[in-house]
């Protein structure tokens, strides 16, 4: 067979390591959402980040095919990535921009939230060059110590930015920073939000992140932003009975090999085993983005079951014990995140056991993981490779 006889991607059981995106997952939870919010509230889909590690392109097009209104983004080169590929729905960035980023946002009529005047003054400046009006989202600092104008300077500055002649202040906003962990603190943050409002009286409003819809049912504005709902993570745990995981991460079984009781397990022989075993080698390491803090904490699952890793993860292998599996075969396919039989192996757990949290687990599956789309209404090339 000639070089040009194989086809740009290899057939599925060829992949070593893959995840699984399932569409009808993700339009389960916007439904959810839905329930959760007025009819007249719109939602902002956060796919920053290459929509938390599930793909930007794919992930966007279902959003906007399901009816989401508005995309929340990182910057200007997710913008670019959108705009390419077709997409013309809202979008908003929702981090600082740069003063050459001004010119194509007015341009392609891009929302942005902005915490500064200077970030006003570039935009309108570009604005006025091009005869358009730029679109801003004003955010207040009420409690999260990162982006957002002070409470104290609010006033002032929105009142200079209304007096610029080519910006439109489209919605004010705030961040809820401990909306999971400390209801308290998020109706202190809402309060101080409700001390500006009869100075931006009329204009919509947006202070939801998917952990808040499940609190009170007021942060519900005018707008919320939502991202690790939409991809069935629960920000809290009674929320997993609601959602769906949309996200499964998978590799096969290489090699296996039968060790000695006493025998070391990979580098630094941090592992050595007590009997005499039966390891089985995977195609998947911190290479591609499974935390090498996880070795010898966390399990796979391989035919329904709970394999223990041991040993420390390398770069492109890791290792697992199954010997309690005398079925198991090389090709197997084992399970990082996801179910398999009655037996599930979420993207918290693995999180809780490197200390850390679960939206640094799924984002930092690398792109050379392939991803399979399956289940979208929205047929492209990305959603179909595998199906």
């Amino acid at each position: 067979m000639s070089k040009e006889s194989y086809p740009l991607y290899p057939p599925l059981p060829h992949l070593r390591s893959w995840v699984d995106i399932d569409g009808r997952a993700l339009r389960f939870n916007i439904r959810v959402a839905r329930t959760r919010i007025p009819k007249k509230t719109k939602i902002i889909a956060v796919v920053k980040s290459e929509a938390y590690g599930h793909g930007l392109i794919p992930i966007s097009k279902e959003l906007v095919q399901s009816g989401i209104e508005i995309l929340g983004i990182n910057n200007i080169d997710e913008a670019i990535e959108l705009r390419n590929a077709g997409i013309r729905t809202p979008l908003l960035i929702l981090c600082p921009i740069l003063a050459p980023d001004a010119p194509f946002i007015v341009a392609h009529d891009i929302g942005v939230v902005i915490s500064s005047y200077h970030e006003a003054l570039w935009l309108n400046e570009a604005a006025e060059r091009q005869g358009k009006r730029a679109i801003v989202h004003l955010k207040i600092d009420t409690g999260m110590g990162r982006l957002g104008f002070m409470p104290f300077q609010f006033i002032q500055e929105m009142e200079k930015i209304k007096k610029l002649s080519s910006l439109s202040i489209a919605a004010i906003c705030t961040h809820f920073s401990q909306a999971d962990t400390d209801i308290e603190f998020t109706e202190k943050q809402w309060l101080e939000m409700l001390k500006f409002r009869s100075y931006f009286k009329g204009f919509p409003i947006h202070v939801a992140n998917s952990a808040a819809l499940w609190r009170k049912s007021v942060y519900a504005c005018d707008y919320v932003r939502i991202g690790l709902a939409l991809y069935g993570i629960a920000p809290m745990t009674f929320l997993r009975r609601f959602l769906k995981p949309v996200m499964s991460w998978k590799c096969r079984v290489v090699l296996i090999k039968d060790l000695p009781r006493g025998h070391p397990i990979s580098y630094g022989a941090s592992y050595k085993l007590k009997k005499p075993s039966r390891i089985a080698v995977l195609s998947v390491g911190y290479g591609d983005g499974y935390f090498r803090t996880l070795s010898n904490k966390a399990y796979v699952l391989i035919k329904g079951k709970r394999c223990p890793i041991r040993g420390a993860i390398t770069m492109n292998l890791m290792m697992v014990d199954v010997t309690e599996l005398p079925s198991c075969k090389v090709g197997d396919e084992a399970v990082l995140i996801g179910t398999q039989g009655k037996e599930s192996i979420t993207a918290d757990e693995l999180a809780k056991l490197s200390g850390t949290i679960s939206y640094e687990i799924i984002t930092n599956i690398h792109a050379n993981v392939r991803r399979n789309y399956r289940h979208f209404l929205s047929r492209s090339n990305e959603c179909s490779l595998y199906e």
